[in-house]
Order: structure tokens, then sequence, then C-alpha cells
């Protein structure tokens, strides 16, 4: 096999071979070819390779004409707050640039400052999966020189502690995605850091990181009864209920380089020649997650992502997340793909385990095995291997190895092997799991690849209050809204805020003379599966419907009560674009009154209620909405649903905004689950 042959495949392709050939799979692309053909294969010719630089002149040099006049190279700032904050993870090997044909960067098709939620018909949001899986994937490696000694060891994990520190150095970290739907999902959701980038994408990191448990003074629990707890700290839930919780802290400094494909010189399409790197930049992450004690689960987050180009352009993203992501199907699966993206809680997972070479069980779905003793620099250490066996059987292999030192509540060595690719299914993949991750995971295939390495650890005062029932818990359902009400063609909108609700909007349409997709659907048993609200020289509903037969469309009217009312736009979608008829889906919700109620109770800074709200209504810039995200109707989701608790419909609340202060643009678009009336997130886009 020759170079020309290499250079035909993908980054995914060369590392199978590598890793027959037991060779190393770190480096770009260009370094796996190198390896391949000097440990087996015959050099035929020179390879050439096309590196597009930013902001260069190339007189003397080949050019190839933007189809489009490139952005602005003043430096760009854009702050985002993201419900789900989604990172881009990376190896660390160090690639000298090569000196080659160099060309002007075609422009990419250029998206909008605001993070836009795109929903694939009839299926959850593959986003909050990848996302993050790539968020939590941020992880450190370091150096160690390990020896094989005869000393045996054995013990049990301790909890960790209230002042808890550890700090780590990270190298070997990569991601590979392969396939447009993997990249695109980490296009759209970075801002214009990978805009250049599509259908192969790599990216590489190092750097160093640290964790820990926030040692809180007593003084800061408001109830009395409680502060015996000293160490915990407050938190709100996503119905804004108050409870004590472990404040852990994440942070990362990390040097990064990204390469892959980009597009053709027009923009149109995703080349199968060009390719572009973008190197040297930085990444500073900063993660807050508050843990209940009692059950031990994260109610809510506040991170941050600081990335930086040699240039000095800047994207800047805040999120906040309250829970889970909302859809049952993901966070059933979550479980599985969330354990390797943090250093891993030794005794939240082993427990009271003995560890001893030899013991083998199973932790939060990974099967382990202790390993006979090393010792590190002088110190005593046990090796923990462990594999999952669902992602082994239905997407690939997912795979970590531990190592483990008595006292310390995490790895001193933590390094986690990931690929994900649906093709790679086994006939060991069962029926449930198969369908659970067939509608969440996209198309392609991602590799994870990373090493964590302590260099310090600081131990706390004293053990944290895991499973205490402390006296200020909030009981169950308590300050959860209870007035769900079963859909009859829509959601009930009951507002007193708006003149014109959805239900003087159907009925105008019903009573209507003028014909319309709305009226025409619901005559024959449809429903609305998306409405939206928003004002423009008066009140306008866009109605999204679809109806038995899996027709679909929408009917855009403007009115004021059930008299009076005017179609402005009505049509169809082609029958691939349709979210599929499935009335069994919809679940009881609450009304858009009560989410608007609970959305505009939170108006602390930067917060819902602040932004979007102006008295006792919304501004007049506001949208608002509610959308049905409904698989089609199948015997296997019957299956899913009766015995796995999946949901084959889940009803979202969103409302959004877009507004100009001074230079500065602003987009901030707003989650809520509308069958519980949780809040899940937002995301405040700030581009100046």
């Amino acid at each position: 096999m020759d170079r020309d042959e290499l250079e035909s495949m993908t980054v995914a392709q060369l590392k199978i071979l590598l890793e027959e050939n037991s060779l190393s799979k770190s480096g770009k692309k260009s370094d796996l070819i190198d390896r391949l053909l000097e440990n087996s294969f015959s050099l035929d010719e020179e390879e050439e390779f096309l590196i597009l630089e930013d902001e260069e002149n190339f007189d003397d040099e080949l050019e190839i004409s933007k189809a489009s006049s490139s952005t602005s190279s003043d430096e760009k700032i854009e702050i985002m707050e993201a419900t789900i904050l989604d990172a881009v993870l990376v190896e660390d090997d160090q690639i000298p640039e090569t000196p080659s044909l160099k060309v002007r960067e075609p422009t990419s098709k250029k998206s909008e400052p605001m993070i836009e939620i795109k929903i694939h018909a009839g299926k959850p949001r593959k986003a909050v999966v990848l996302g993050i899986i790539l968020l939590g994937a941020v992880v450190a490696g370091g150096g160690y020189w390990w020896t094989w000694v005869q000393d045996q060891q054995s013990f049990t994990t301790e909890p960790s502690r209230y002042g808890d520190t550890m700090s780590f150095t990270m190298t070997d970290g990569q991601i590979s995605a392969t396939g447009e739907e993997m990249v695109e999902l980490l296009r759209e959701n970075t801002g214009d850091a990978l805009e250049k980038a599509c259908g192969d994408l790599e990216v590489a990191m190092s750097g160093t990181g640290s964790m820990s448990f926030r040692n809180a003074p007593s003084s800061e629990i408001t109830n009395t009864n409680d502060q015996i707890y000293s160490g915990s700290a407050e938190s709100i839930d996503g119905y804004g209920r108050i409870h004590l919780s472990a404040e852990r802290s994440l942070s990362y400094d990390l040097n990064v380089d990204l390469s892959g494909r980009t597009w053709t010189t027009d923009g149109s399409k995703c080349s199968n020649s060009l390719q572009w790197e973008m190197n040297s930049n930085s990444v500073a992450i900063e993660s807050i997650s508050w843990e209940e004690l009692t059950e031990e689960t994260t109610i809510q987050s506040v991170s941050s992502l600081d990335f930086r180009t040699p240039d000095n352009d800047q994207t800047r993203v805040d999120a906040v997340s309250f829970g889970g992501t909302g859809v049952s199907a993901i966070d059933g699966i979550l479980p599985f793909l969330l354990q390797p993206a943090i250093p891993m809680d030794l005794f939240d997972s082993f427990g009271t385990t003995l560890i001893e070479p030899g013991v083998t069980g199973e932790v939060n779905g990974w099967n382990f095995e202790v390993k006979d003793s090393l010792r590190v620099n002088g110190q005593l250490v046990i090796p923990i291997d462990l594999e999952q066996p669902s992602i082994n059987a239905c997407l690939g292999h997912a795979r970590m190895s531990l190592q483990i030192i008595e006292g310390n509540p995490w790895p001193v060595e933590q390094h986690v092997d990931i690929l994900i690719n649906k093709n790679r299914k086994s006939n060991d993949c069962g029926t449930i799991e198969s369908a659970a991750l067939e509608l969440t995971v996209p198309e392609g295939q991602l590799i994870i690849a990373y090493k964590l390495s302590g260099t310090s650890f600081t131990q706390g005062e004293r053990p944290i209050d895991w499973g205490i029932l402390y006296s200020g818990r909030p009981g169950p359902g308590e300050d959860i809204p209870s007035s769900q009400s079963q859909w009859t063609n829509h959601i009930s909108d009951e507002s007193i805020i708006r003149e014109f609700t959805i239900e003087e909007a159907v009925e105008c349409l019903m009573n209507s003379s003028s014909p319309s997709g709305v009226r025409s659907a619901i005559n024959n048993d449809g429903y609305l599966w998306k409405v939206n609200h928003r004002q423009e020289n008066g009140e306008i509903w866009n109605l999204s419907w679809v109806d038995p037969q899996d027709d679909a469309g929408w009917t855009e009217v403007k009115g004021t009560s059930e008299q009076s009312c005017e179609v402005i736009s009505d049509g169809t979608i082609s029958p691939s674009d349709s979210p599929g008829y499935n009335l069994n889906a919809i679940p009881e919700t609450l009304s858009l009154s009560t989410l608007e109620t609970r959305m505009l109770e939170m108006d602390g800074s930067d917060e819902p209620g602040s932004i979007l709200g102006l008295g006792q209504g919304l501004n007049s810039d506001v949208t608002v909405g509610a959308i049905l995200l409904a698989t089609t109707s199948s015997d296997l989701l019957d299956i899913l649903t009766s015995q796995q608790s999946i949901d084959q419909g889940e009803v979202g609340f969103t409302a959004s905004r877009s507004w100009t202060d001074g230079s500065a643009e602003h987009n901030y678009d707003l989650a809520i689950d509308a069958e519980r009336g949780r809040i899940i997130g937002w995301i405040h886009t700030t581009v100046a």
C-alpha cells in the first residue's frame, strides 16, 4: 500500500490499521501515514499537504479566492450562556508545521452568532448527548515511571472530604470525529471556533487542571438545624427549591490544536481534499457543580469556557443547567457515557469493596478487575481496568485504566479510550439498548482518548455527608406544579399576558372562510406539534401541524381574537421533514401561562425574568412557544415505553429574545420541561 492509497483513507481507518499493527495512534493524519509507511508500507511519492493559514498574503503562491468576503480580523468576543456546554477535546502531540503548497482558505458557511438548537424530526436532541460527552472528556495526563514489584496491598476506598483538592496534568488528549453528522454537532455548538471544519475533525490538547470540593462555612446554611453539616453548600434545583449539596469545582488550562477537512472554495460543500489547521489555541475551562447530599446527584452546574486563537480572537461560553437534559431517552443512557468524563469518585463507585488484586465486579455499568500492585516513585499503587459492556456490544468500545492509592478519593492516573460508531454494533447488543442508542447517537465515528495524572493532593477536613436526610430538604412533590392537562389538538395556553391565545387563533382558523392547513389537519384528527408566538405589528402565531397520514405543514395567523384573524402564510413540508404522527406519544403538560409564570419568577441578574420580562408581562421582542419531540409509533418503542420507562414524547417550552445594546448584539434562549415545569437552562449569546 503506497502513500496515495493511505491518503485516500480517513483518519479513523488509518488508526484501525495502526491498532492492528500495534503502532501508536497519536498525531495528525500525515503523522499516521508516515508511521505506517515507516513500519510496514512502501513509499512511492512525496506527500502534498494543503495548509490553510489565516490572515496571510500569498503574492508568490497559489491563491484560491474566497467565495465571499472574510469576516473582520478585529477581535471578536462571543459570550454564551448555555444549557449544555459543548467543549472540544483534543490530543496533545505537538506536530511541526509542514512547509508546503499554501492556498487561501475557503469561506465556510457562516453561522449566526446565536447557538441554534436543531432537532431532527422524530428524534430527541442528539447534540445533548454528544455535547455532554465532549465537555466531560476534557481531561489530563502526565508521565510516571512505572516498575513492577512484588508488593501487594489491599484497602477500601474512603469518601471525599470537604476541602479535598487535586491538581493534575493532561497529555494524550484526542478527539477524532468522522462523518458530517458528528462534525456538524461540534461545529454548531462551539460558536465560530470550528466554522471551517466539515467531514473530518481532529482535535489535540494538553495542559493542566484541578478538582476540589469546597469547605463552606456553616453560616451560609439558612436552616439552623442543618448547620451541623458544616462544609456543605446550599444550591437550587430546576424548580427553585433549596438543597444542601457538596460544591465541586473543576478547572482546566489547555493548549489546543485543530485540523481536518474544510469547505470547497465557494463554501457550498465539504471538500474531499482541502484541509485546514488552527494550532496553538488556548482554552480555559471553569466548572462548578452542586451534588445533592441525600441522593448524591448533580442538581445545578455553572460552567465557562474561554477559547482564544493565537490572534487573540475570543469565544466565551457561560453555561447554566439544572439536573438532566429533560429528555428521558437521553438521560437513561447518560450514566454509560458520563462516568469517564471527570476524575472518578472512587468511593461513589466502589464503596466499601475491598480493593485487592484479583477482585472483579461491576460499578455504575462498568465491569472492573483489580490488577497486581505497582510501585511508582516509591509509592504503592493498585491498577484497576474497566470496560463498559453495553458500549462494547452496541457502539465500539469504552475502556478505562485507573491507578489508585489509599487515602486519595480520585485516581492518581485515569486513562480513557472510547470509540463510538453505531456500525460496530455486534450481535450481543440487546434490542432495548440498540433502540435507545439509535435514537440518540449520531451517524459517523467518534474517538475519545485521554489520560490524566495527579501531580498533588491535599486532603480535606472531614468526610462529605453523603446520604444524610437534612431538615430543610424539600419534600416529595413540594413546589412542583401539578396542573397538567391532556392535549386536545394542541398545548393549552390560558395566557393572561397575551391578548391572542392559541385557543383563539385555532378557533378563528376553524371558523374562517379561508382554507388553512391547521383547519384541514385538525378536522382529520391531526394536532399542532410546534407553536410559536411573536409580535410584529400585532400578535402572530406560527402553528406547525401533522396529520395521521404523516402529512405536515404550517400556518401563520395574525389576529386579536377568535372572531378577528387573517392567514399570513400557509404551506406544507416535504415528507422527509415530517415529524411523524404519534398521538399516543403526547404527554400531559402544563399550560403556557403556567410555564411563563415559572420563567418570570427567576429574576436575578441575567436570569430569564430579568431578561425576558417587562413589568407583569414580556418584552415586545420575546418569542414564546412549545415543541413536541415525538418518535413515530412502533411496536419496538411500545416495548421501550413499557419496560424501560423511555417516553415516546417529550414537550419543551421555549422562549427567546434578540436585541441590541450599543455595539453589542444579544440573543437569549430558554428551555423548560413543559411536563413538570423544571427549568432546564438558558443560552445567552453576546457578540461585541
